[in-house]
């Protein structure tokens, strides 16, 4: 795709990627990119606040634009509110470019009021919700199914900009004190080599594994000497306790986290077994390999980006596009603890 502008001329970038945490950490490369590659421009980002900490620090950004989601869906009133005062707030700025990673109508509406002159997104096919309609340049996609990693450094292209994906610049930030930390606890707990996360959030309850799956597999790595670490988050320590109990001696619940605390802890275990969820991505962006229950998924979308190390693991076929209903929880519930076992013993012996 031809430069619209002279990337030299550009003096502030917006980047609106709203959430969700791991859609979030997923535009990070470009975030890279931009800030490599614009060495003169201000990088802001609009967010919705309960995503911010995983962003806030970031030496990247130069400010960030909290919205607030609660006053959003608080009745009229609050939201017309919160939408002036982000309005205002993104005019003031002054950005030249902004790039909208989200690709959903409220992206775009937020993308419109900032009054940049170029607002790049997605075209009518690869966005939706109208997205299209609130940007002024748009990028075609292929494969709707593309890595989100590199379908998102796709929007690079208008500003003449690489859209190839660096593994050497991911663009991941930790905070050190929470790096800290995690050391502290994670060597206090004898240096186990395998992170676990079984949750997913409400709206893909079909991408939860059963909790008589997670003991069973745990066990039987517990039973080959691999000590594991059931991770957790809101609303998610029951079950997790549940799966620790019920696993052995080998396996341990990790102590309540912040989402920083949580991105710390991840990048101490060697493999990373779990769920497709911001957790997956904290960990693949600090080397560890993954296993992956990817379920009615297609890999290639979550999938972490080559030389990453990863076994995505479903029941059946690889799907041509996202599956639903019965057929997305089949996928799911049905992959063997064994194969799981086999797939975390095979990165355990990298």
């Amino acid at each position: 795709m031809a430069a619209v502008i002279d990337k030299t001329s550009v003096k502030r970038v917006l980047v609106v990627r709203l959430g969700a945490i791991g859609d979030c950490l997923r535009v990070l490369p470009a975030l890279a990119r931009l800030r490599a590659q614009l060495p003169q421009a201000e990088i802001g980002w609009l967010v919705e606040q309960w995503a911010a900490p995983v962003l806030e620090g970031h030496p990247a950004i130069a400010r960030l634009h909290l919205l607030d989601r609660r006053r959003l869906g608080g009745g009229p009133v609050a939201a017309l509110a919160e939408f002036r005062r982000m309005r205002t707030q993104l005019r003031e700025a002054r950005y030249d470019v902004a790039i909208d990673f989200h690709a959903r109508l409220k992206s775009g509406i937020f993308t419109l009021v900032s009054a940049a002159p170029l607002r790049i997104g997605f075209d009518r096919r690869a966005g939706s919700e109208c997205n299209h309609l609130f940007t002024t340049t748009h990028v075609t996609l292929d494969d709707p199914w593309e890595s989100r990693v590199t379908r998102n450094l796709r929007l690079l292209a208008p500003l003449d900009l690489s859209t190839n994906y660096d593994a050497t610049a991911r663009g991941l930030w930790l905070d050190p004190a929470a790096v800290a930390a995690a050391a502290v606890w994670h060597t206090g707990a004898g240096l186990p080599p395998i992170a676990v996360f079984p949750g997913s959030s409400l709206h893909r309850r079909a991408d939860r594994w059963p909790v008589s799956r997670w003991q069973q597999t745990l066990a039987a790595l517990g039973e080959a000497g691999h000590a594991s670490v059931v991770l957790w988050g809101p609303s998610e320590m029951e079950v997790a306790a549940e799966i620790a109990a019920g696993a052995g001696a080998h396996c341990t619940l990790a102590p309540p986290t912040t989402l920083r605390g949580m991105m710390a802890l991840l990048g101490r275990f060697r493999v990373y077994l779990g769920s497709n969820t911001a957790a997956l991505h904290m960990a693949w962006m600090q080397d560890v390999s993954c296993v992956v229950l990817i379920g009615g998924r297609p890999s290639r979308t979550d999938a972490p980006p080559a030389p990453a190390l990863s076994v995505m693991l479903r029941a059946g076929e690889e799907p041509r596009a996202k599956l639903h209903g019965a057929a997305a929880r089949k996928a799911m519930e049905d992959i063997e603890p064994r194969d799981v076992v086999r797939a975390v013993e095979s990165l355990l012996g990298r």
